[in-house]
């Protein structure tokens, strides 16, 4: 579940002595989707619903909102936006039938993650393996920890130095899509790997 990010900014000098003034602006979620904060004061609680929302509140009294538009929130706030920590992500690579072989198209998917890697300094990351229901519980269990070691490895290889790396081999159980015992599913043979 992708967490809201919140903007809030307090402008101290201008607060007097009626109290601080502060902004509160909702961004948008990676995907640009919007998530939703409520913001409480002793008047009350403001909900703040859509991407680039925004309320100001003063001496505990919330104003009215008003929507943001992207370029004047990357304006108005551009030495907050320009240090804001990295979001987290999550990137899938898809494997061979039975093997710890990455798909081609997911080799270059690695390769670019890479990349992006490079930009989260200190993350971290979480692999988890998973297998289509193909063979028993116990080859399905061992074969996703190997797909996570994988990757882990071509993590460790490219000097990629988070913060801690956890493995979590998940087999057969929790598979994206559903599948009968036996019948191969490409989409269920993946890596995930998630980065915060």
């Amino acid at each position: 579940m992708n967490k809201p990010l919140l903007l809030c900014l307090a402008a101290l000098v201008l607060a007097g002595c009626a109290g601080p003034k502060e902004r509160f602006v909702l961004l948008p979620q990676p995907d640009g989707s919007a998530s939703s904060i409520v913001v409480k004061t002793a008047s009350g609680e403001t909900a703040l619903t859509s991407a680039y929302a925004a309320v100001e509140t003063e001496g505990g009294k919330a104003g009215k909102t008003a929507t943001l538009s992207d370029a004047e929130v990357q304006t108005r706030y551009a030495p907050v936006m320009q240090n804001l920590p990295q979001r987290p992500r999550s990137y899938e690579l898809l494997f061979e039938l039975g093997s710890d072989r990455l798909t081609p198209p997911s080799r270059k998917l690695l390769e670019q993650a890479i990349e992006d890697f490079r930009k989260f300094p200190a993350g971290e990351f979480i692999l988890v393996g998973h297998a289509d229901n193909i063979g028993s519980d116990a080859i399905n269990e061992s074969l996703s920890v190997r797909r996570a070691r994988l990757v882990e490895r071509e993590l460790v290889r490219a000097k990629i130095e988070p913060l801690s790396i956890e493995v979590v081999g998940k087999g057969a159980r929790e598979p994206r899509v559903p599948q009968k015992k036996g019948v191969p599913e490409p989409r269920n043979r993946f890596v995930e790997i998630r980065i915060r």
